[in-house]
This record gives C-alpha cells, sequence and structure tokens, in this order.
C-alpha cells in the first residue's frame, strides 16, 4: 500500500507523491525516525484535528503538538512498535458531533537495504459501518440465543407435563372426576406454554424491526 513512498525522492516525484496521497479519501501520513511528520495528505490533517483540535502537517511531530496529550499518549507505543519493525493495525474510536466513529489504523515500518527502519506509514480507515453491522450480528445472536434456550429449556416443561397428564386421562369415563382435574392441570400448563410463546414471538419481531432499522439506516447513506 505505501510502496510509493519514497525517502529522498526527487522535486517530480515529490510532486508527484503528494498529488496522488491528496486524491485518496482515507488518512495517510509518513513519519520519520523521531516521528516527524514527512508527507500526508489532507485526510489525515482533517481526521487528527478531531484529536487535537487543530491540523497537522509535514514537520510537525505527531507525538508531541497540541493540547491534547491523551492522543498522544495513546498513540505512543504504535509508532514505538512500528520504528522497532513491527507492522500492525489497531482499531480507534472517536466521537465526531455525537456519533462514535470506528477507524483502522495500519503502521508499517520502512526498511532500508541495511535493515534499518527509517520510517513508518500510516494508514486509516473508516470501519464504522462494519462494527454498526458487527454490532448487530452480535446483538442478534443474542436474541436468538434467548430464543433457542426458551425453546429447549421453557417450553419443553410445559410440553412433557400436559403429554404426562394425558397419560392419566380417562378415554373410557369422560365423567371420571380426575378428568376435571387434569383438565385444570392442562390448562394452567397451557397458560405457562403460552406465556413462553409470547415471548419467543416477542423476539422474534425484535429481531424483525432490528434488520428493518439496520436496512433503512444503510439505503439511506
Amino acid at each position: 500500500m505505501f510502496s510509493f513512498f519514497a525517502l529522498g525522492a526527487g522535486n517530480a516525484d515529490e510532486i508527484n507523491m503528494r498529488l496522488l496521497i491528496e486524491s485518496i479519501d482515507d488518512p495517510i501520513w509518513l513519519v520519520d525516525a523521531s516521528c516527524n511528520i514527512l508527507q500526508c495528505n489532507g485526510a489525515f490533517r482533517e481526521w487528527v484535528s478531531h484529536f487535537i483540535g487543530k491540523q497537522l502537517g509535514p514537520g510537525d511531530n505527531v507525538l508531541n503538538n497540541g493540547e491534547d496529550q491523551l492522543y498522544f499518549h495513546k498513540f505512543d507505543m504504535c509508532y514505538r512498535l512500528a520504528l522497532g519493525g513491527k507492522a500492525f493495525k489497531t482499531v480507534e474510536d472517536q466521537l465526531i458531533k455525537g456519533v462514535t466513529h470506528y477507524t483502522s489504523v495500519s503502521f508499517k515500518p520502512l526498511i532500508d537495504e541495511n535493515g534499518k527502519v527509517m520510517a513508518v506509514s500510516c494508514f486509516a480507515r473508516d470501519i464504522t459501518e462494519q462494527r454498526k453491522h458487527l454490532f448487530h450480528i452480535e446483538r442478534q445472536n443474542s436474541t436468538l440465543r434467548e430464543i433457542a434456550f426458551i425453546e429447549s429449556h421453557k417450553i419443553r416443561g410445559p410440553v412433557a407435563t400436559i403429554l404426562g397428564l394425558e397419560q392419566f386421562f380417562n378415554y373410557k369415563d369422560l365423567s371420571d372426576p380426575v378428568n376435571r382435574e387434569i383438565m385444570e392441570g392442562v390448562k394452567t400448563v397451557t397458560l405457562e406454554l403460552d406465556s413462553f410463546i409470547r415471548e419467543v414471538v416477542r423476539l422474534s419481531n425484535e429481531i424483525q424491526k432490528k434488520d428493518e432499522q439496520a436496512a433503512s439506516e444503510g439505503s439511506a447513506q
């Protein structure tokens, strides 16, 4: 992804590089071994401003700039790991205008022919929609597990009770007083069974409403 970053490029190459990264909608930036920004695009400047309240550009230090030290402490380990030669990704969340956004941030060390890390290239990608979809699936799975529990544990009991009572029903003498007691028992258990079925229906409708809401939100974007 970051092979086009060439340290020490000539003027023409540098201009082409800047034009290229500025055309990319996702934040991209390159820092040297001291964490000073070598290159970055407008998307990065806008993105980082949500953390520290101002934009950063070439020459600025990504770990020693602005008043929000929480941001710099948060990313300090990431840059240090990358400068140590480790490539990895992390997920960051940020509150923008009251809405939580999730961003996947990649850190990749750039190593010279001698095996020395010269810089770190970074790339951020908004994964808010993927996160929302994942959260939706997790909530849906939780509801499905609840339905499965009701069906396998709560409903099974009343059904077994009804089947058990049926064995004592006197079909040969319908006027047998025991039959009345059995029917009273069946009525009680049936009401209990009905409440469990209503709960399953409620949970199923809840899943359907959430699916419709997610589909509506997706089509509106």
